[in-house]
This record gives structure tokens, C-alpha cells and sequence, in this order.
């Protein structure tokens, strides 16, 4: 296993509403807040640097829908090395989760 930087990364949870559907920005972070239930929320200036990145390494892409007169929307699209990543980064986050788990219950004399 990987040295993990983090237990727990957005970028996860971005991808995995991207693997249900193509979304805008501000539209991943209302999924997100609402199936937290508020819990977790994130701000543009985070959104947007973590969706650049995976933009940059190929995990997503993004294409363009006016919507109304001058609003245009950057809809993010989910590839096939971004489902491999996602997948990764479960595998990762459960290994870590249980590590965790494990130690919390264990007995030392």
C-alpha cells in the first residue's frame, strides 16, 4: 500500500458524484453538502483548484453549455483513468479506515 498524505480527500467524493453524472462546480457542492447533510462543505476556493488538478492529470475533462444568454457553465465529465483513480482512492481510504479500526480496538497489556 501507498504511504497514504491524508485519511480523507475531497477530490474522492468529486469524483464519485462525477461517476453518476456530468456536474458544474457549484452543482458538486451541493450534492455534496446535501448528502452530508451539511457536514461537509466546501468552498470555490477549494473547489476549483482540487477540479484544475484533476483536470490537468486526465482524470476529468470539462465542455462548456450556455445557459441562458451569457451564462456559461464548465460541466465536469468523469474519464476512464478518473474511475480507475476513484477506485484507488477507496481502496486506499478502506485500507486506512480499517488500520484505523483496528488499532482503536486492540488491547495492549
Amino acid at each position: 500500500m501507498a504511504k497514504i498524505n491524508s485519511f480523507f480527500k475531497i477530490e474522492m467524493l468529486f469524483l464519485k458524484i462525477l461517476e453518476e453524472k456530468d456536474c458544474y462546480g457549484y452543482e458538486i457542492t451541493q450534492i455534496l453538502s446535501e448528502r452530508t447533510n451539511g457536514k461537509i462543505t466546501v468552498k470555490e476556493g477549494t473547489m476549483y483548484p482540487i477540479l484544475y488538478r484533476l483536470e490537468d492529470a486526465g482524470y476529468i475533462s470539462g465542455w462548456s453549455k450556455l445557459v441562458g444568454k451569457r451564462l456559461t457553465r464548465v460541466y465536469y465529465h468523469l474519464e476512464d483513468s478518473g474511475k480507475e483513480y476513484l477506485h484507488q482512492l477507496y481502496q486506499e481510504y478502506d485500507e486506512m479506515q480499517n488500520m484505523i479500526k483496528e488499532f482503536m480496538e486492540e488491547k495492549y497489556d
